[in-house]
C-alpha cells in the first residue's frame, strides 16, 4: 500500500499524541483530598426545619490547618440536609463547596452523618477548583460537638 499524503499522516499522528497528552494531564490534575475536622454546631428550629451553622477546625491535604464555616438547612422528619461550605486554608486561600447530607440516629442523643461535598471553586490556588469528597462524622446533639474524617479528590 502506497501512502499518497505523508503530511496528512504526520498531522493525524501529531494530533493523536497531543490528545493523549491532554488526557494524561487532566487525569494527573485530580488528586486525592483527605482530612479531619472537629466542630461545634449551633442553630435554630422552625419546625420541620433546622437551620444549622457549623464552625470547625481541621487538617487536610492542600489546605493544611484550616477553619470551616458551614450553613445547612435540615429537614427534621427525614434528617436530610443541603448547604454551603467555606474552608479557609492557613494562608487565607478559600475552598468553597455545596453539600448534601443524610443523618442516621445511633442513640437518643447521637447522629451519624454522611455529607457529600461538591467543590465549586474558591480564591487563590482554589479559584478554579473542582472535585468532590465525602465526610463521615458524628454529632452529640446536646453539646453540638461533632468530629469526622473526609476523603475524595480535587482538581486545583
Amino acid at each position: 500500500m502506497k501512502i499518497r499524503h505523508p503530511r496528512f499522516v504526520v498531522l493525524v499522528a501529531a494530533f493523536a499524541v497531543s490528545l493523549g497528552t491532554v488526557a494524561v494531564s487532566a487525569v494527573a490534575a485530580e488528586t486525592p483530598f483527605k482530612g479531619t475536622v472537629d466542630a461545634v454546631e449551633t442553630g435554630r428550629i422552625e419546625f420541620p426545619t433546622r437551620f444549622l451553622v457549623r464552625e470547625g477546625t481541621g487538617t487536610a491535604t492542600y489546605l493544611g490547618r484550616y477553619t470551616e464555616h458551614i450553613t445547612m438547612v435540615i429537614n427534621l422528619p427525614t434528617l436530610s440536609s443541603t448547604g454551603a461550605a467555606t474552608f479557609t486554608a492557613a494562608n487565607g486561600d478559600i475552598l468553597t463547596a455545596t453539600v448534601a447530607g443524610q443523618a442516621t440516629r445511633t442513640s437518643p442523643t447521637t447522629l451519624s452523618i454522611v455529607e457529600n461535598y461538591t467543590v465549586t471553586g474558591g480564591t487563590g490556588r482554589f479559584a478554579d477548583a473542582t472535585g468532590a469528597f465525602t465526610l463521615h462524622s458524628t454529632v452529640d446533639q446536646p453539646t453540638g460537638i461533632s468530629s469526622g474524617a473526609f476523603s475524595g479528590a480535587i482538581d486545583h
